[in-house]
């Protein structure tokens, strides 16, 4: 079923398509069976195999011709195999296929067999994202959800594949959106989401978004950090350079550095 129709997915994915989803031409089944082609570890295969066809033709009934936009004037999120299916084989993780093309990063994103996304844009490393299509969906709908709150942005630097620690007392995890590149906390009142946003050989770039539903309540969203990082001058949540005298962050009832996006929550 596709997943704009799917009635099993959770209210925020529900919500979030039906704001924000557009459906866009879908691959037929057969031309997906007639085009799919495979590289495998020897060379390009002459007969793809039944069982990467399967997979394929799945992943086009469920995704294929689901798109969407983060911002107004952003890049779509893009989900489909647009004409056929090419299936490469990777030492590291097995088959994959390209069949997804991430918006922000105007990049595309490969699913392996197991459901996990990966990519690698320019000359970073390939690096799993995702652990699931649908994981990809829950932090987008929880981003959506909270984007036009106050928040501020940290950024941590790490070594390869050695997420910042970072908890946030008092506030769950959101597990249905987290994954190998985000961790989101909410509760209703107040989230943060750490992303990484760049993985350059032998070194991991990550940014912590912290969110209130109200100005006065940023603050103390920071204080519950076990570990603040420094302020970054950019907002990618909202595309802006931000302006130096928001980058004023003092714990305890402080004003912080903060982006205030949206009139109504000020």
């Amino acid at each position: 079923m596709h997943v704009p129709d799917d009635p099993t997915v959770s209210a925020r994915v529900a919500r979030f398509l039906g704001t924000h989803g557009e459906r866009w031409p879908r691959t037929p089944v057969e031309q997906v069976r007639r085009l799919a082609s495979a590289d495998g570890p020897d060379g390009p295969l002459a007969v793809v195999p039944d069982e990467l066809v399967a997979v394929a033709v799945a992943f086009e009934e469920r995704f294929g011709g689901l798109a969407y936009r983060l911002e107004t004037d952003g890049n779509h999120m893009e989900y489909g195999l647009e004409g056929e299916a090419y299936f490469r084989w990777t030492a590291e993780h097995g088959w994959m296929f390209p069949a997804a093309v991430d918006g922000a990063w105007t990049w595309g994103v490969d699913v392996l067999l197991d459901g996990r996304t990966a990519m690698a844009p320019g000359e970073w490393p390939y690096r799993l994202i995702d652990r699931a299509v649908e994981q990809r969906l829950e932090k987008h709908a929880l981003l959506a959800e909270v984007r036009l709150w106050p928040h501020v942005t940290l950024t941590y630097e790490t070594a390869t594949l050695v997420p910042p620690t970072i908890t946030l007392t008092g506030v769950p995890e959101v597990r249905e959106a987290t994954g190998p590149a985000d961790r989101w906390w909410y509760d209703g009142e107040v989230a943060a989401h750490l992303s990484l946003q760049g993985w350059p050989a032998g070194t991991d770039h990550w940014v912590l978004r912290c969110f209130s539903r109200t100005r006065a309540g940023l603050s103390g969203v920071l204080d519950r950090l076990s570990a603040v990082g420094e302020l970054d001058d950019w907002c990618s949540v909202c595309g802006r350079a931000l302006q130096p005298s928001f980058h004023s962050y003092v714990p305890q009832g402080g004003e912080p550095g903060l982006c205030l996006p949206s009139p109504v929550a000020r």
